[in-house]
């Protein structure tokens, strides 16, 4: 009965929640490649990190549809799906809007959808995002369930490191745009380490590992030959 029970909750931890962010990460990457491959033909790798395979608005989504599948079990499918339709609208909006008025760049844009808002949501991706994180949350019991035995032992310590790593990772990540953004937008390395990211992350190297992300005074056209 016990067991049972185990499998019917989800229960909310940090290292469920890492594993979950780190798979999700990993898996929004494969499904971007395979949309890509399908759909242009090209396989394309769309990173959100300067090192490792990792798409961060799939994992920090992921983790986001989980704890409100968490927080909402048993509250209606109603509140359930709109809470999960907040989630990818309040990611998306959040990134959208850091990148626009933050680096001057975007990474997506949904302008000329119907309702949308500055290009960064529109209502048929708020739809999209309340019906995925609908259906994740059917499996979040499981998920939780699964996840819950790679807490401890071996496994704790691979999540201190693993969280050091990300921790470090999006911190470089972080600097590495911006000094990106600055470049472009015409300010000079005034100090030797932004030197050193304009010689080993110039303008090439950023471009091409954030793929799908462009200024706003760089027409979007450039960046679609790339698939040619």
């Amino acid at each position: 009965m016990a067991e049972k029970t185990k499998k019917t909750t989800i229960r909310v931890s940090y290292g469920i929640c890492f594993w979950l962010f780190m798979i999700a990460n990993i898996a929004g990457v494969l499904i971007e490649g395979f949309f890509c491959l399908f759909a242009f033909g090209k396989w394309e790798t769309h990173v959100v990190t300067m090192w490792g395979p990792f798409c961060l608005l799939y994992g920090f989504g992921t983790v986001g549809f989980y704890l409100v599948a968490a927080a909402l079990k048993g509250k209606g499918y109603v509140l359930e799906f709109l809470g999960h339709a907040l989630v990818g609208d309040g990611l998306e909006l959040i990134g959208g809007l850091l990148l626009e008025f933050g680096l001057g760049m975007r990474a997506w844009d949904y302008t000329g959808y119907f309702l949308n808002y500055r290009g960064h949501i529109c209502l048929v991706m708020t739809v999209i995002w309340g019906c995925i994180g609908f259906s994740f949350g059917r499996f979040c019991p499981l998920v939780s369930y699964g996840l819950s035995h790679f807490e401890h032992g071996i496994h704790r310590v691979l999540i201190i490191i693993l969280s050091i790593f990300m921790a470090v990772n999006l911190a470089f990540t972080a600097i590495c745009i911006h000094r990106w953004s600055r470049r472009h937008y015409g300010a000079p390395a005034n100090t030797a380490f932004e030197k050193f990211l304009d010689e080993h992350y110039n303008d090439e190297y950023m471009s091409k590992r954030f793929m799908e992300w462009h200024f706003l005074d760089e027409p979007r056209q450039v960046k679609a030959e790339s698939r040619a």
